[in-house]
């Protein structure tokens, strides 16, 4: 690995050219037409222009990408976070093209891209889950029938979903329809894909994530945990690390959980466990971001 492409704009293609210096390695911006004079242009050895005013135009298009790797001789591309970094198609069009991705294997963004697959990796890892379908539901009624068994109140979930869209919480079962139709809606409009599936919610959960590194050998390294728990719209506000008021046993449940996930998953790269802390010290898996997340230097 010799020269990287950016394949980002902002703070973290700064963050990613600095740490190229740092390592030896060339650099290569690539920017839309309004961000030519952009810091991200100057804090790398090179720069290329991919026509276009709006990311579809130019950060999300993958062929143009790849053409400018090929044209600044790159060898190498990072996705930094946001745009194509959790795009298992665009990982693997990178891999095709001879080049190294420099991020966790598209098998593994694919499968951790579905929240219901992640819960099945979660489950066969043995990591602590609170009780949910097994796969997306078809209709209200299955709903209705997840809150009678297992009680209120319940999440309905977008399988493809994140940020807190396509997510409804339902503390009584007269509610229940409606809020999964708007669910379904939600998660169409802002995923392209409506599934759904059911959890039981744990009510003013801590969430709290671990910082993982793994290499292409099966080790794996929890570096530290942050405590994300003040949020507004379920954005993350205040990030802590490490995490503040966590036993020892459930520092280890975190710790060993998040490394099963990673392996089972065949995960490499930096990522991020989430897990809900729930006011009785229950302990719940909530999903794998399968990239560098925003708030990684605060671990």
């Amino acid at each position: 690995m010799r020269k990287v492409l950016i394949a980002n704009r902002g703070e973290i293609a700064i963050r990613v050219a600095r740490a190229c210096r740092d390592a030896g390695l060339a650099s290569v911006a690539v920017y839309a037409d309004p961000d030519r004079d952009a810091q991200h242009v100057k804090a790398a050895d090179e720069a290329f222009a991919l026509g276009g005013s709006t990311a579809a135009e130019s950060y999300l298009v993958i062929d143009k990408l790849l053409d400018v790797a090929a044209r600044s001789g790159a060898d190498a591309v990072h996705p930094g976070y946001g745009f194509l970094s959790e795009n298992a198609d665009f990982a693997q069009a990178v891999i095709d093209a001879g080049l190294t991705w420099i991020g966790p294997p598209p098998a593994a963004i694919d499968a951790l891209g579905d929240k219901v697959k992640a819960r099945h990796i979660a489950q066969r890892a043995g990591a602590p889950l609170v009780a949910g379908t097994p796969d997306p539901v078809n209709d209200a009624d299955e709903v209705v029938a997840f809150a009678k068994e297992h009680g209120l109140p319940i999440a309905i979930k977008a399988a493809y979903g994140g940020g807190g869209r396509g997510l409804k919480v339902a503390r009584t079962l007269e509610e229940v329809p409606e809020l999964y139709e708007s669910a379904v809606r939600e998660a169409v409009a802002a995923f392209g894909r409506g599934e759904c599936f059911v959890e039981r919610y744990l009510d003013k959960p801590r969430h709290v994530e671990t910082q993982v590194l793994a290499d292409q050998h099966g080790n794996v390294v929890v570096v530290s945990t942050r405590d994300c728990s003040l949020q507004r719209r379920h954005q993350k506000l205040v990030e802590e690390a490490p995490a503040p008021y966590l036993s020892d046993s459930q520092l280890h449940e975190l710790y060993s959980a998040s490394k099963a996930i990673i392996r089972e998953a065949g995960y490499y790269g930096a990522g991020t466990c989430e897990f809900l802390v729930g006011v009785d010290g229950t302990i719940s898996f909530l999903e794998v971001n399968t990239r560098l997340q925003v708030e990684h230097p605060v671990t």
